[in-house]
């Protein structure tokens, strides 16, 4: 594991990067967009997330990050958002920068205030915004879509859930794992797909790799997938190629 001095070492020395990872709809199979992904390349070692990404999120350095990938984002893909107003982007959002007026100003600093429709807050579920993320939350309902990740692997409940009031939630790929034949999909997979249309939330399937799985999913109707079947998560360059 790294270590905080490390990646704020990383920070200034522009090690890290973004690659994007493409957005399917499962229903046209056209890309919709793209989850923005860090990495870290230092020389020529190139650091796995699961040793950072951990301690990014468990320390005040979260807010540096996620405004330097706010900023990347502006320079990698600003003028493609625009171009194509009906695409998102979505962003990983530590919860405990809601309600803090950064993350705003990180937006508008970035010159992304005119497609802030178009991005795609994603708050994970292991982790719960308090009173004032919340607030902020309810206060932006209608100017950016708030995506709920590793959905059915944390602890929050039916009531945490409900104060949220998500517009996506992201179906976990723990959960697509277990999908092993598109005739036989596992109860649990179906009860939290069920539970996200009974709540009218709009589900992206992490984690798709096999044909069959997303045959299943489009069973379920459901609505977008993410996953190696499709693509790779890609450079910015790429994924506008891919896109294409």
């Amino acid at each position: 594991m790294k270590t905080v001095a490390q990646l704020k070492s990383a920070l200034q020395n522009s090690e890290f990067y973004l690659e994007y990872m493409p957005t399917i709809s499962l229903t046209d199979n056209s890309c919709v967009g793209a989850e923005a992904l860090i990495r870290w390349r230092k020389g020529d070692e190139q650091i796995a997330p699961d040793e950072f990404i951990p301690l990014i999120e468990d320390n005040a350095l979260a807010g540096l990050v996620t405004y330097w990938v706010i900023e990347q984002v502006a320079d990698d893909l600003g003028d493609w958002l625009r171009d194509h107003p009906q695409m998102h982007i979505g962003i990983n959002v530590p919860p405990s920068l809601l309600g803090r007026g950064g993350l705003e100003y990180a937006v508008m600093k970035a010159g992304l205030m005119d497609v802030i429709d178009q991005l795609m807050l994603e708050l994970t579920e292991r982790n719960f915004p308090d009173r004032q993320g919340l607030d902020t939350l309810a206060s932006a309902r209608g100017r950016v879509r708030v995506a709920l990740d590793d959905f059915g692997t944390g602890d929050a409940n039916i009531m945490q859930l409900s104060q949220i009031d998500p517009d996506i939630v992201k179906l976990d790929k723990y959960f697509i794992d277990q999908i092993d034949n598109e005739d036989n999909i596992p109860k649990i997979v179906k009860g939290l797909v069920a539970y996200a249309k009974a709540m009218d939330i709009v589900i992206i399937a992490e984690g798709v790799e096999r044909d069959f799985q997303a045959n299943a999913l489009k069973q379920l109707n459901v609505e977008m997938a993410q996953g190696w079947f499709f693509s790779r998560p890609l450079k910015a360059g790429d994924f506008i190629k891919f896109f294409r």
